[in-house]
């Protein structure tokens, strides 16, 4: 059953959907080369997926799941940048391996609960702690 729903004509982004976030790039993370310390700054390709939405719509749903919505919602876990290991320092940034992904485009005109909706193709950030 398809649970597509548009708005200016890209998906919304809800935790019934596949929407991913493909490659983002580069999270820089300290990574094991022998014999470093502290590790190597090496960039990876992050990735994170519409099916770990966390804190999303609480009334309207797509599939009978929850909605990304603007500064409220987050998905839960990015993944990519898991040869970075927890001896080193993480990620540069954040300090952190597969963090949390927040988008930082969305809809300007269409809300769910007051909020902006977010869509495939909106800009994101990922490995946030």
């Amino acid at each position: 059953m398809s649970h597509e729903v548009y708005a200016n004509g890209h998906e919304v982004v809800a935790k019934a959907g596949d929407s991913i976030t493909a490659a983002n790039f580069p999270d820089v993370c300290f990574s094991p080369p022998y014999p470093a310390k502290v590790g190597v700054p090496i960039p990876y390709p992050n990735s994170a997926q519409a099916k770990d939405t966390s804190n999303g719509s609480r009334t309207v749903f797509i599939g009978g799941k929850e909605v990304m919505q603007r500064n409220k919602s987050f998905l839960r876990v990015s993944t990519g940048n898991e040869p970075a290991t927890q001896q080193f320092k993480k990620g540069a940034i954040t300090g952190v391996i597969k963090g949390k992904c927040y988008f930082r485009s969305w809809s300007m005109n269409v809300f769910i609960e007051g909020y902006n909706v977010c869509r495939d193709n909106d800009l994101t950030t990922n490995n946030h702690g």
